[in-house]
């Protein structure tokens, strides 16, 4: 698949959130995205194929830290590699940046995104008890980029 990523903006918004709407249970809203495209050590990206946004990713710079705020990718097109795409994305643009980690938070019982990170070398490194609105965990994974 042919897919391009370039930098999200306003217009890119009503088919991010439809995205989003089908992808999380807790779903970020209007006002989270257009702050991330004002959000100074925000990185916001879109995967586009053709004329249709089919998956974003938003990555925070903090002095030598990047972390994956949100990242997801169009249901139709899962398991065809775009979420590794982004993925590596990210630690190209967190390299550039000057990070050394990149984290995330994932709900522990997304398998298929808790495997999906596991390829690409993320690491157990805490729990957030009762983080999700539904009073999942989340697990927090990290990976060096050096």
């Amino acid at each position: 698949m042919n897919a391009q990523i370039r930098r999200a903006d306003e217009r890119d918004l009503p088919a991010i959130l439809a995205i989003e709407e089908r992808s999380f249970v807790t779903a970020w809203t209007d006002d989270f995205f257009r702050h991330e495209l004002r959000n100074p050590i925000s990185r916001f990206y879109i995967l586009q194929n053709e004329a249709q946004i089919i998956g974003y990713i938003i990555i925070w710079m903090v002095a030598d830290e990047s972390h994956i705020a949100n990242l997801a990718v169009h249901p139709e097109f899962r398991s065809a590699g775009l979420g590794g795409k982004l993925l590596n994305f990210a630690f190209k643009i967190a390299r550039r940046n000057g990070a050394k980690t990149i984290t995330l938070e994932v709900n522990e019982h997304n398998t298929a995104a808790r495997r999906l990170y596991q390829k690409y070398q993320f690491a157990l490194t805490g729990r957030r008890a009762r983080y999700y609105e539904n009073r999942d965990d989340a697990l927090i994974l990290t990976r060096s980029l050096e």
